[in-house]
């Protein structure tokens, strides 16, 4: 009932009867995974081999710019698929990071399974084009929102570019020289905003990382 339950909340699963649900487990192989809090799901790089649930606990995702020169982390929590879209197309690797905060369950479905699944079950095929399709339409109109031209919006606008949710706390390392590069503005006009939005508790900053506890608090 547990696994019933798990693939039931996952959008990929959605409007399948139980009898189908049901179906699915009996024919199904899964792969269940404990994680310890602090331990590594997945590591950016490491083959996407699989469909990865996170069932239950929370933890956080990582990512990094190729130079790693900065990065961002955001906080995931169960039910969450673990970027199904790096399971089909040209990068068949996982490109971000992500920890267990808590104790995590998981639940992996190896990519034939899934191929299987997508030809039995329409609903479910339209649902993991759905998904992968709805992905890449809103990272597409990313590259499209005009780049504000005040230092705050310039900031703010940043920020948000690299965030693959658009709501919760997020945690940004990027030293100020490597903000102002990315942004377009000098060194002291970086400083002083940070500051600016410190003051206003919009978030907080330090040695190159930026706090930020509300995301949707920044316009």
């Amino acid at each position: 009932m547990k696994l019933y339950d798990s693939l039931q909340s996952s959008p990929l699963f959605q409007g399948l009867t139980s009898d189908n649900l049901l179906q699915i487990i009996g024919q199904t192989k899964f792969t269940f995974r404990k994680i310890a809090a602090g331990d590594i799901i997945k590591k950016e790089g490491d083959p996407c081999r699989r469909l990865a649930l996170v069932t239950n606990g929370q933890a956080k995702s990582i990512a990094h710019a190729d130079d790693h020169g900065y990065s961002i982390e955001e906080n995931v929590a169960a039910p969450y698929m673990l970027q199904s879209e790096c399971a089909f197309g040209l990068q068949l690797h996982y490109t971000r990071t992500f920890i267990a905060t808590t104790t995590c369950d998981t639940v992996e479905i190896d990519k034939n399974d899934l191929m299987r699944i997508s030809d039995e079950f329409i609903i479910f095929r339209m649902n993991l084009i759905n998904y992968i399709s709805a992905l890449s339409q809103k990272t597409t109109r990313k590259l499209w929102h005009p780049t504000p031209t005040d230092a705050r919006g310039r900031i703010v606008h940043f920020i948000k570019q690299h965030c693959s949710t658009p709501t919760g706390p997020k945690t940004m390392r990027i030293k100020m020289t490597r903000l102002a590069q990315e942004t377009g503005l000098g060194r002291r006009a970086v400083s002083d905003t940070l500051n600016t939005m410190q003051d206003e508790n919009l978030l907080a900053f330090s040695r190159g990382i930026i706090e930020i506890p509300h995301i949707e608090a920044l316009k």
